[in-house]
């Protein structure tokens, strides 16, 4: 169902409930799983995703499918190979296309028992005894993380060897630091991760708020000068990589202040300092935070500083071809891109709203929804074709952004 943004008028002075991390309770909803004893998950993701994976890891259907989600489907992918049961497991046309198969031959290596049919997998889960593996880890840090979050009930435990350029490290960091809290032993070694076996403890968890959610608010608040919002509950001893987005803007003149309630973001900047302020061309890394991409570039475009960004290879195998999806919507609004292998760049001088009734195609993706929204606060309105998008990980994202100023 279509769905239309009224005009946002700045400045902005909001108090906002992010969604809870969806990377973390998928992780914390597997360990759970594997516990002989269940344990209470406090603030539990209400995202598309988690909501799959929670009705999964009941095994009351011996016929999975994982929706849109990537962590969904690969963690489901190891944690059954792993169950003493036969099960299909399949996703969303786009999921199936996207890269599975570095994990699913570790998997067999490890001695699963995986077949791939036209329109599903057909596993028949086992005990595996584990040992030496050594896996890509250039396409998708989610390979590693389902294969470590398994690798405890393994006979022989797991050493793990990680093979090129290690994409979205944190996520991995953030696994292990999990695996840990829950009693496993982990030791890293360069890129040697060994895992010994043993059994998770049982232990009651909150989940912290979600700092890529948080990125669309820092997007608002640089394109309204003199806002404050106040996104709750964020701290900055975060398990997240995306925790780096209250750095990354800072060099936009966005201000991040860590109080009782979470982090009170100030765009420090008036109107008439940020028409004066010259920016030199920006590089951004996105290698190991590539869902702050889509804030990121859209930010650059609306404030017309132009801007590269490393390390994008992997953004294509996203919930859609996101860097090719980007290029065609910053080419319409008169960027100019030019894409490599593993790089992004746009010249954003001309950057330029023709319509003041933006009309905005999803291509089911909730981030290319989520980064557009911000747009706004430039133009009469927005019309997305997708209201539900967003459901993939933020389900009160329209609820919240629509907020009246406080």
């Amino acid at each position: 169902m279509s769905f239309t943004l009224k005009h946002i008028e700045g400045p902005i002075s909001k108090e906002i409930n992010l969604p809870s991390s969806k990377s973390i309770s998928n992780r914390v909803l597997i360990i759970q799983a594997l516990c002989d004893k269940k344990f209470k998950i406090e603030n539990l993701s209400e995202a598309d995703d988690t909501k799959i994976l929670t009705q999964a890891l009941q095994l009351k259907n011996k016929n999975i499918n994982a929706g849109e989600g990537g962590t969904t489907l690969r963690f489901l992918l190891a944690f059954l190979t792993t169950r003493e049961s036969e099960c299909k497991l399949s996703g969303s046309k786009r999921l199936m296309q996207r890269p599975n198969e570095p994990l699913i031959d570790a998997l067999k290596k490890l001695g699963g028992d995986i077949e791939r049919k036209k329109n599903h997998w057909l596993i028949n889960g086992r005990n595996l005894a584990g040992g030496m593996l050594n896996i890509s880890a250039s396409i998708s840090s989610q390979f590693i993380s389902a294969l470590l979050l398994v690798a405890p009930t393994f006979k022989n435990g797991l050493q793990l060897s990680l093979k090129g350029k290690v994409v979205s490290s944190p996520y991995i960091d953030m696994t292990i630091e999990l695996m840990r809290e829950f009693g496993i032993e982990v030791t890293e070694n360069e890129k040697t991760i060994s895992v010994s076996p043993g059994k998770y403890q049982s232990k009651n968890f909150s989940v912290e708020p979600d700092w890529s959610a948080a990125s669309y608010f820092y997007e608002l608040a640089e394109l309204n000068p003199g806002s404050k919002i106040l996104l709750k509950g964020l701290k900055d001893d975060s398990l997240q990589g995306d925790r780096v987005v209250a750095e990354l803007f800072e060099v936009f003149g966005v201000k991040s202040t860590f109080n009782e309630k979470g982090v009170l973001i100030e765009n420090i900047l008036t109107a008439k300092s940020q028409r004066h302020k010259e920016y030199k061309k920006l590089i951004f890394d996105v290698k190991d935070c590539p869902d702050l991409f889509p804030a990121l570039v859209v930010t650059c475009a609306a404030k017309k500083i132009n801007a590269t960004f490393k390390n994008t290879s992997h953004l294509n195998s996203k919930e859609s071809e996101r860097a090719n999806v980007f290029a065609q919507l910053l080419k319409q609004l008169n960027c100019s891109v030019k894409q490599t292998k593993n790089s992004f760049s746009i010249d954003a001088k001309n950057f330029e709203l023709k319509n003041l009734n933006l009309k905005l195609p999803t291509q089911n993706d909730h981030r290319i929804a989520m980064s557009f929204a911000p747009l706004a606060s430039l133009v009469s309105s927005i019309s997305f074709d997708n209201e539900k998008v967003v459901n993939k990980s933020f389900p009160d994202f329209w609820k919240e952004f629509k907020k009246k100023n406080t």
